[in-house]
């Protein structure tokens, strides 16, 4: 029995009895190849290693089968070890490489795209490998000591202080989010402009493939990096911190090397008044003029009474918030009537803000236990049997109802949550313990006298809507949510050039038949891809791009394989660009493109930029 909350108990497997035993390195001229391994085969033991005593590094015995947190990427890996230290790290690079494997890093697992080790490859993880895969999460246990995870101020890099405003910090790369957010609480100075939603990814997770949080006046977590420190090929540690490396260093997918901690540019902390709202669907973001509503939203402006005034005031306030806000997000759950509002303002932190209180707080019925309850139970609703016998409609029906009523609507000021900005970023917990399946575009918005296109977001918000409501299957049972920021100057960010940017993602559950998910994701990447040419401030086309996190794989773009598409479109330019920028790098220090990528290439992104 797992007590998740006071009162409340959830009965749950036991986990998984996995060994961690110590990987001594210190006698690398053994071979501990498995001569009788299948690669091909689906067929793959791990070979314990003969080495044993170094406390850095731990072999996970009983670990080889990867599966990745939404279950749509698996294979065996070769070893899967966590190490402790910076000089671990070096020692199983060292060792991978006479052994002629890879290595690539994989902490909480959270991409659908294959960004992955491959079979036979070594998995390298900084956090304790029940604490990463195993549900529902819990913190790493106080014995677990490790030098890869903590925040420490930087006074310059490359003899650059912060801007005024500004802090220089070094987050070591196994970092949660969690973590983070406690020591943003504690110090109460600085923060992440922009960040996930998620408490338990690591930030050498969420900067790898240029992840970003929401805000027109943000760009990516790539673009804050000033310096990232790696282990090379020859085992041997690295430092980029030259404006125009970092360009491609910030957020290079790990084929640089092991990235073991990155140094951040933060903003002095805000404080902010939510005040989140759950509003009818057509009031949230109306329609834009001419736009076909559907049936069943048509019914609901008939049923509520919804006038043409109300309309009108609900694309002011539309526009409002994006102009005046500086966080802006909704949500929007299959078959809902109502979409639920989530934008807010800052200002700086004074004197008065000293005692505010962490948010979500430990409240019985809405804390941060009782939210990780209700993303378990929700994650045991999905998996029950008799669930799955409901229709996909019914499915998504009830998980949007439950998500819309565990959410918090307030429209009195005097209610309004006042809290850390550090804090609002992570309004919601227990996301880790609810697996799905994840799409998102980023969609280019030009503009139109000097104001975001608000016609092509509406468009682009209502044409999510409208392929949920035409789909008898029901292939969306999660949500919609739409998040805007700003562009990137990251060579591979998919914002980058844009001026505006709408991210759109969508979110099913693993029991969603998989040939109506792909066949949705074909369907909306057509409509979302669609759209009027956008140009950047140089002229240039900036195209429609998927995050590279998340599911595209298979996809057609213009009647092109979408990595065709990445290639003669949306990246042309960019792959060049970033390859050379690469080969600069591995050039100053000392080491050679393809020896690099025998030890840390990813199939994927060398098909894409190297071949």
């Amino acid at each position: 029995m797992n007590r998740l909350n006071e009162g409340l108990e959830v009965r749950l497997p036991p986990r998984a009895p996995y060994q961690t035993r110590p990987f001594d390195l210190g006698r690398a001229g053994v071979s501990t190849q498995d001569k009788d391994a299948k690669l091909g085969g689906g067929i793959f033991k791990t070979k314990t290693t003969p080495f044993q005593g170094d406390p850095d590094i731990e072999q996970v015995v009983g670990a080889n089968e990867f599966k990745n947190w939404g279950k749509n990427i698996s294979f065996m890996a070769g070893y899967t070890l966590v190490v402790h230290s910076i000089k671990g790290v070096c020692k199983v690079v060292k060792w991978a490489k006479g052994e002629g494997r890879r290595v690539r890093v994989a902490g909480f697992r959270h991409s659908w795209s294959d960004v992955f080790a491959a079979t036979g490859d070594v998995i390298v993880m900084f956090l304790p490998y029940d604490t990463l895969v195993e549900l529902p999460y819990e913190d790493p246990p106080p014995t677990f000591k490790t030098e890869l995870a903590g925040i420490t101020p930087v006074a310059s890099v490359a003899g650059r202080s912060a801007p005024s405003g500004n802090g220089y910090y070094k987050v070591m790369a196994g970092t949660t989010n969690e973590t983070f957010r406690q020591w943003c609480f504690a110090n109460k100075k600085f923060c992440l402009p922009l960040n996930v939603i998620m408490v338990e990814v690591t930030f050498g997770g969420t900067n790898a493939p240029i992840c970003h949080g929401s805000g027109l006046s943000t760009t990516t977590l790539s673009d804050l990096v000033v310096e990232v420190e790696y282990v090379d090929a020859n085992g041997v540690v690295q430092i980029v911190n030259d404006p125009t490396e970092l360009l491609a260093a910030s957020g290079a997918f790990g084929l640089l090397g092991v990235v073991v901690s990155i140094t951040l540019k933060l903003d002095e902390m805000g404080v902010t008044n939510m005040m989140p709202v759950k509003v009818p669907m057509p009031l949230a973001i109306p329609p834009p003029k001419g736009y076909e509503i559907p049936y069943e939203v048509q019914k609901i402006i008939k049923d509520k009474g919804i006038t043409d005034a109300q309309l009108k005031d609900a694309q002011k306030d539309f526009e409002r918030r994006c102009e005046q806000d500086f966080y802006l997000e909704w949500f929007w759950f299959p078959y809902q009537d109502e979409i639920w509002v989530n934008t807010w303002s800052k200002r700086f932190v004074t004197d008065e803000d000293v005692n505010l209180s962490a948010y979500p707080g430990d409240g019985i019925l809405n804390g941060v236990k009782s939210q990780q309850v209700q993303a378990t139970l929700a994650e045991t609703t999905v998996n029950y049997t008799p669930f799955r016998w409901l229709s996909g409609r019914a499915q998504a029906f009830i998980l949007g109802l439950t998500s819309l009523l565990a959410l918090p609507s307030i429209t009195d000021q005097s209610q309004a949550i006042r809290t850390f900005q550090s804090e609002a970023q992570h309004f919601r917990r227990g996301i880790q313990n609810f697996r799905c399946w994840d799409t998102e575009w980023e969609i280019p918005i030009g503009k139109v006298q000097g104001k975001p296109n608000y016609d092509t977001i509406q468009r682009a918000w209502w044409d999510g809507i409208t392929a949920i409501y035409n789909r008898k299957d029901a292939p969306v049972r999660v949500a919609l949510e739409m998040r805007l920021t700003g562009g990137s100057n990251v060579i591979l960010a998919p914002q980058r050039g844009n001026e505006v940017t709408a991210s759109i993602e969508v979110l099913t559950t693993l029991i969603t038949p998989k040939d109506d998910w792909l066949s949705f994701m074909q369907q909306i990447a057509d409509k979302w891809t669609s759209y009027e040419v956008v140009k950047d401030s140089k002229g240039n086309i900036v195209y429609p791009r998927p995050h590279w996190a998340k599911q595209w794989a298979g996809l057609q773009v213009n009647k092109k394989p979408i990595e065709k598409y990445f290639k003669e479109d949306a990246y042309k330019g960019a792959f060049t660009q970033f390859k050379e920028t690469y080969g600069k790098i591995i050039a100053r220090t000392g080491n050679k493109v393809d020896d690099t990528l025998k030890v840390f290439g990813n199939d994927m992104m060398e098909r894409l930029i190297f071949h």
